[in-house]
């Protein structure tokens, strides 16, 4: 008998990822296709072409669903999650009127802000419609006009929401009216927004299988390493923080996600992480075997490779620092291992003295968590168990909530379908009490160092 597949979409700033998962949370096939490449202007301006979204789904889609068949797998539902904050600009017909703004695009602070920018730049009358990567993705995927294509609470809440009325919040209603800007419907994680059209399913040659609302690949990527319950740091380029809470908590520098019906994934992205070591990266086995023979370090950093921080200090004109002068390069190297599990621990305290639930063990997602040393000492530094997971990412998570989402119960409990998704994890760091007193010796000494910083 065929088995029933969920489909994940994860549409990031360099390339697009598609992975199908069965009811277990067993992994069937992937696939992978590149994106334009994003464009910057002397205006601090970040743009990429809306129109590679399009062809980049249509890509791993297509790719995909060949290898599902050739399995005899049958797709049941699909998930989309992109990158926060990243959203294009579009005419009343849902034609865009420039390029995509990247969620980093610095032409202005907010979201409404940039595309202020945008819409004064068009010469070209509105009104103009708003819309996050998934919503104009769905759009093409289903047939259906843009307008008409809701758009999730996590995917929209760095625009300004009120989660309580689940609206966007008068602020923000205000100036997009000002702006002859129309702002997609809002709805909840696991809604069902649309189906693939019958040309695309008969393109596939599967059902017009329904697409449920998402979340946000740093959420997807939480949410496949720790299901709606675990603390999950995940280390690729930057590292990002992900706890569960019971409310709504928000900091300076943290926010959270509402994952239905009555739990948040608070957190932030940091920006240290693997770009912090980056130029340790082409022969990095050796070097986390000589700082594994090194030692604990005896200065201690913030490594931070431009200028700015945004988790879990709020502070934009924060500077790498560091303590004293390294011996050489393999104590440089251990030194910035270090800081990032110190500032690892100074993050989880925070969510917890927040109000967040952080999970007697913490999850790993990313490229970071393949480093055995780096998971040793943030073992230790965290004083919990480190666990690293066998496959993890921003599709697979995508993949879990259209399984949940397609499977949800009457009461909306997306977050208790999600905990009954299997996650297999990889390899288990324990905390060492050999180099425990050591590390704590320059855990406060890095508590000294960012002194300037903290609240």
């Amino acid at each position: 008998m065929s088995k029933q597949v969920f489909i994940g979409i994860d549409i990031a700033t360099e390339n697009v990822r598609a992975i199908a998962i069965d009811t277990e949370g067993n992994l069937y096939g992937s696939s992978s296709e590149k994106l334009a490449p994003v464009i910057g202007g002397a205006d601090k301006r970040l743009t990429q072409d809306p129109a590679s979204w399009i062809a980049g789904v249509s890509k791993v889609l297509t790719d995909l669903v060949a290898k599902c068949k050739a399995q005899s797998l049958i797709p049941k539902a699909l998930c989309i999650s992109a990158t926060s904050g990243t959203f294009v600009i579009t005419d009343s017909k849902g034609r865009p009127i420039a390029q995509a703004a990247m969620y980093n695009d610095g032409r202005a602070a907010s979201i409404l802000g940039r595309a202020e920018r945008i819409i004064a730049e068009a010469n070209q009358s509105g009104p103009y419609l708003l819309a996050n990567t998934p919503e104009f993705v769905i759009a093409q995927l289903s047939g259906k006009p843009l307008s008409e294509i809701p758009t999730d609470s996590s995917h929209s809440l760095k625009i300004g929401l009120d989660f309580t009325t689940l609206t966007f919040t008068d602020q923000v209603l205000t100036k997009a009216k000002s702006l002859n800007l129309a702002l997609p419907r809002l709805v909840l994680p696991g809604t069902k927004l649309a189906t693939i059209s019958s040309e695309i399913s008969t393109q596939l040659g599967i059902n017009q299988i329904p697409i449920y609302a998402g979340m946000t690949d740093g959420c997807t990527a939480q949410i496949s390493a720790g299901g709606s319950s675990g603390s999950v740091t995940s280390l690729g380029t930057t590292m990002v923080i992900k706890a569960v809470s019971k409310k709504s908590i928000k900091g300076e520098s943290f926010y959270s996600h509402l994952l239905p019906k009555n739990r948040y994934l608070a957190g932030g992205a940091s920006n240290i992480g693997g770009i912090s070591y980056k130029q340790f990266a082409p022969d990095i086995d050796n070097w986390n075997q000589k700082a594994a023979d090194f030692g604990v370090a005896n200065v201690v950093t913030y490594p931070l490779p431009g200028v700015g921080e945004r988790f879990p200090f709020l502070a934009p004109d924060m500077k790498n620092m560091i303590s004293g002068k390294v011996k050489n390069d393999i104590e440089a190297f251990r030194a910035i291992l270090e800081a990032i599990a110190f500032t690892e621990r100074y993050s989880y305290e925070l969510l917890a003295k927040a109000g967040a639930d952080i999970s007697d063990a913490i999850f790993t997602a990313g490229g970071g968590g393949k480093s055995a040393l780096l998971s040793q000492i943030r073992a230790t530094v965290l004083g919990r168990p480190v666990i690293t997971l066998s496959k993890s990412g921003s599709d697979i998570g995508a993949a879990m909530l259209a399984l949940a989402a397609d499977q949800l119960s009457s009461d909306g409990d997306l977050a208790g379908g999600l905990a009954k998704i299997k996650i297999s994890h990889g390899e288990t760091f324990n905390p060492s009490d050999n180099e425990k007193d050591h590390l704590e010796r320059n855990w406060q000494e890095f508590l000294t160092l960012t002194a300037n910083y903290r609240s």
